[in-house]
């Protein structure tokens, strides 16, 4: 299969406020099939987020070369090859739930019926069918999020990038949010979803492959599989390869920064 990400030996560098220069990655490589869940792992200020973010063509690389579906990532950005989804929500609070979901369509200028089918099948899709004329205030944090997915789904986006989208939710309200991604990754065929996240239940729970980071500067120390049976639920994390699998990453994250991980749960 053609890889629909694939990033050689790509680096990012900043410049400082105090003058000096930030080296957040370096020698990056990946290789993303279509279809896959991919997790990114590591701790804070690995450039989890900052590669996430060059895929998404929001910041640029300082070197290296990287293709999203067989594209520059200016030129799948303009073709609206990708959704995104933001740590929070950032929805509108004076538009209701389906116009946000409508959003994007609006600025592609999508007819106003085809534009509200679209919105409510995806609110549908979150399981937020009836809630189309609410607002956002009036919704708990996880059910914002889920209008959040919703809107980056609207215009069928090939790839879902996700930069750490549960982590202000409550454990329990987290796993719900997590089996509700797994339905509907399930439920759109072929969608390729790139997660950044801080934990390594998570991690291993959702992903076909979980790639771990290195400290700064950000590199790629291991990639491991997770074959883990689909489709998954609560039972799944009382499986031994769960646990075998959720060690395997936090020795990996260990090797690279020593025992004070700084990686949740």
């Amino acid at each position: 299969m053609t890889a629909i990400i694939s990033i050689k030996n790509l680096s990012k560098t900043f410049r400082g406020s105090d003058g000096f220069n930030v080296h957040a990655l370096e020698n990056i490589n990946l290789e993303v099939e279509q279809g896959e869940f991919i997790s990114l792992i590591g701790p804070s200020g690995c450039g989890k987020s900052t590669l996430l973010r060059i895929i998404a063509d929001l910041i640029e690389s300082s070197g290296g070369s990287l293709t999203v579906n067989g594209k520059t990532a200016q030129q799948a950005r303009k073709d609206r090859d990708y959704g995104f989804v933001f740590q929070s929500p950032t929805l509108y609070e004076w538009r209701t739930v389906q116009k946000n979901v409508e959003l994007p369509l609006e600025i592609m200028k999508h007819p106003r019926e085809q534009r509200a089918e679209r919105a409510r099948e995806m609110l549908k899709l979150v399981e937020l069918a009836g809630f189309e004329h609410k607002y956002p205030w009036q919704l708990s944090g996880g059910m914002q999020q889920r209008v959040s997915i919703a809107r980056a789904l609207a215009f069928e986006p090939r790839i879902l990038l996700m930069d750490e989208p549960f982590g202000a939710l409550d454990e329990m309200t987290r796993e719900r949010m997590n089996n509700e991604l797994l339905r509907i990754w399930g439920a759109l065929s072929e969608m390729t979803v790139i997660f950044v996240t801080h934990s390594i239940n998570e991690a291993v729970y959702l992903s076909s492959r979980v790639v771990v980071m290195s400290p700064r500067p950000g590199r790629i120390s291991e990639v491991i599989p997770i074959n883990l049976p689909r489709p998954r639920g609560p039972e799944t994390r009382d499986l031994d390869d769960f646990f075998h699998l959720t060690n395997q990453v936090r020795h990996a994250l260990r090797q690279g920064v020593g025992s004070n991980v700084g990686i949740g749960e």
